[in-house]
Order: structure tokens, then sequence, then C-alpha cells
């Protein structure tokens, strides 16, 4: 079989498994705030505690991203998610087990830990298997097929907990790990320098350009198609991690792109993962049903957004301008919602103003397509790692900090504030990206 045959078979199979894996992702991500009136009743919490509870999850994922870029970019995709959906099946049956909140904490973090690998080794196989040229239209179509987790998890899910307990389906989504750790095992392959590899020797020396970004000729030229076996002896581990994390986090390029997970898609997390739908209870007196309802209208708009993304940096001229639109839209939202109707919109409102705000959100996905394109290749999985890792960073704080405003003002609607602040940040870090490299 030729080189570029192997490549895209082994590319488009390794891709797509990940890709289902990655719709577990989401669901165990935004299912507490779907379980979260079982919970209280069966474990007793306030509104911090299970603000920590969600957190857990993002805590785990925050401090396993920088060591899975090192295991992405050092050992491969193929045995750390193994290994990790292993260790998600574990923390899902413990959950479903769990009578204490220690026990509750655990499991939690023990899914964050092991679903923590999925991203950033699917951002992998897209820098590796597959032209630089297609990184946006794959994440696009990743988090299209993600984001069905992200529809199971609420409306569905709330049925599904009413209806059969939520135990139970905890210990469903355990059986479905396993099931996905063996289809790992068979049909996931580590990209290998002697099928797919173009000449990577600028991209090894770590060749950047004034600003720490990789140069355009070297980013193209490493991208194509000739078939070529370069030896590189690799960097023993700690001279790696210093070289790598010195490469990413030096360059200045790299931030706006942290930051832009950091608030724009923190929000998201925060209000999918927990507080949608409390807030809408406790503002509108509305039963979980009919606001889970309403919520799921931002999965609608993750859904249809995430395959337009491509479209939106055509139209634009560019990732840049994309995201300018994006999080300058996503702002002006929030500042309607916050300012002008005072935290207090008329309900029938909300399903457009969720869905209208998934859609925006979607375009995040192309900071990731930036940090890989402004960094050099061998450190694709610690860029990514350390972009995505803002997102549960700062979704974490915000979750907590939204629990004290419910315990200590009792106003749920200054909660918004919380929402707002962070729209402001991620509109001002899309002004502070430069444009990426044409490819």
């Amino acid at each position: 079989m030729q080189p570029y045959v192997k490549s895209f078979r082994y590319g488009w199979s390794s891709w797509s498994i990940l890709v289902i894996a990655f719709i577990t992702v989401f669901f165990h991500r935004l299912s507490v705030g779907s379980v979260a009136d079982e919970l209280t009743r069966e474990i007793p919490m306030n509104s911090v505690t299970l603000g920590n509870l969600t957190a857990m999850n993002y805590y785990a994922y925050a401090l396993m991203q920088i060591p899975v870029g090192i295991l992405v970019d050092r050992i491969g995709v193929r045995k750390i998610n193994f290994c990790g959906l292993l260790v998600t099946a574990a923390g899902s049956i413990l959950f479903g087990l769990a009578h204490t909140l220690e026990a509750a904490y655990l499991s939690r973090f023990l899914v964050g830990i092991g679903s923590s690998v999925i991203i950033v080794s699917i951002f992998k196989i897209q820098a590796t298997w597959f032209p630089l040229s297609r990184f946006s239209a794959l994440s696009g179509l990743t988090s299209f097929f993600g984001n069905f987790g992200s529809l199971l998890a609420l409306y569905p899910l709330t049925f599904l907990s009413l209806t059969f307990g939520w135990r139970n389906v905890f210990y469903w989504m355990a059986g479905i790990s396993l099931l996905l750790a063996l289809l790992v095992l068979w049909g996931v392959r580590d990209a290998r320098t002697e099928i797919y590899s173009p000449p990577r020797e600028t991209a090894a020396a770590g060749s950047t350009g004034p600003t720490g970004s990789v140069s355009p000729l070297s980013r193209k030229h490493s991208q194509t198609p000739e078939h070529t076996s370069t030896a590189v002896k690799p960097l023993p581990f700690l001279a790696y991690l210093k070289e790598s994390l010195s490469c990413v986090l030096k360059n200045p390029r790299t931030w706006p792109n942290v930051l832009i997970l950091f608030a724009f898609t923190g929000s998201s997390t925060t209000l999918l993962g927990l507080w949608g739908i409390p807030l809408m209870t406790q503002l509108y007196s509305l039963d979980k049903a009919t606001a889970a309802g309403y919520v799921t209208f931002a999965t609608f708009g993750f859904i249809l957004g995430a395959p337009l993304i491509s479209l939106w940096v055509r139209l634009l001229k560019g990732i840049r301008p994309a995201l300018l639109a994006g999080t300058g839209l996503n702002l002006l939202l929030w500042i309607y919602i916050v300012i002008i109707a005072g935290g207090r919109p008329a309900a029938e409102l909300w399903p457009a103003f969720f869905f209208i705000f998934g859609l925006l959100i979607m375009t995040h996905i192309l900071a990731f397509s930036n940090v890989t394109a402004v960094n050099p290749l061998n450190y694709s999985g610690m860029a990514t790692a350390i972009t995505n890792m803002a997102e549960f960073i700062g979704s974490s704080l915000a979750s907590l900090t939204i629990g004290l405003i419910l315990d200590f003002s009792g106003n749920p609607s200054a909660a918004w504030w919380v929402i707002l602040s962070m729209a402001a940040l991620g509109f001002m870090a899309a002004l502070l990206m430069k444009e990426q490299p044409a490819s």
C-alpha cells in the first residue's frame, strides 16, 4: 500500500474513533447540571459545593493538559486514549455509586482525568495526518459531532434520569467508555513519520519567526505530501518538557488563543455544565424539564455553527476577523441581556438567546487552528493542550464565582455579570490576536 493511501486510511479511522469518544466528553462535562436536583436530594450540598463538584471535572481536565500534551507528542495517542477511557469508565461507575460528597468529588475528578486526553489527541491527529489547510474544517466537524454529547447531556439526560434514575445512566456511560477503549485499540494509529512524514527538519529544530511563530514558509513546506523519512532522535524527557513549554509559553501569539478559551469558551462551559438550568428555574420559576429545553437550544447553535466554521473564515477573510465577529456579537448579546434587559429578559426570548450564544461560541475552535499554526508542528500537542487547559480554568473560576453570588446575594440575575465579564475579556483577546500565517 502506498504511504499516501495509508495516511488517508489511518488518519480518517483514527480521527473518527476519537471523535466518537469525544461525544462522551461533552456528556460528562455537562451532565451534573441536568441531575443537580437528584444529586442534592441524595448528597446534601449548597450552591458553592455543587459548583465545586462540577469544577472537579474541570480541575482534573486543566491539571492534565500539559502532561497530556507531552504524552501525545512523545508516545502517541493510542495508548493514552485507551488508558484514559478506562479511567473515565471507573469514574463514571464511582459517580453512580457515590453516597458521600467525597466519593462524588473523587469520581468527577477521575472522569476529568480520563476524558482530558481526547481532544488534544484529536488535534494531534489533525495536525499530523492531514494538511494544515484542513485543520479548521476538521475542528468544526469535531465540534459538530462532539456537541451531540452536549445535546444528550441536557434534555435527554434529564428525561432518562427521571425515568430510570441518574445512577443507572452513569453505569451505562461506563459501559460505553469500555467499548470505546477497545475500539481505540482496534482502529487508532499513532502518526508515524515513515508513513506520512513531510520534511520536518525545520519544525524539529523549532524554527520560528521573530515573534516566536512558525514561519509561513516552514509551515507550508512541512505540509507537503511527499514521502520523506527523517530520523530525529527524541530529546530526553526533561529537556523536551523545558524546550516545548518555553517555546509555546514565550510565543506571544499563543496567549490571545489562551485567553479566548479561558473567557469565551469558559463561559459556555459554565452555563451548560452547571448553572444554565438552575438559573432558568430560579429566575422564571420554570420546571426543570422546561429549563433544560431552553438551555438545549445552545447545543442546537453548537451543532449548526460547527460545520459553518470554514464558511466564517472564507467570508470574513481570515481567522482573526471570524473570531472578532464571534466574540464581538457575543459581547453585544450579553450587554443586552445584562444591562439593557436588567438580567431578566422575557422568558420566551431565552431559547433564541441560547441558540445565538451556541452559534457564536463555536468560533472558538479557530483559536486551536491559530495556536497550531503559530507554533512548531512538533509541539502542536503542547500548544493545543495549554490552550485547551484555559477553558477549564476559566469555567472553574466562573462556576465558583456564580455559586458564591447565589449563596450570598440571593439575586440569581447577578450571576449574568460573570458571563458578561467573560464575554468582554474574550473580545479583547480576539483584538490582540495576530492572524495565522497563510498555508
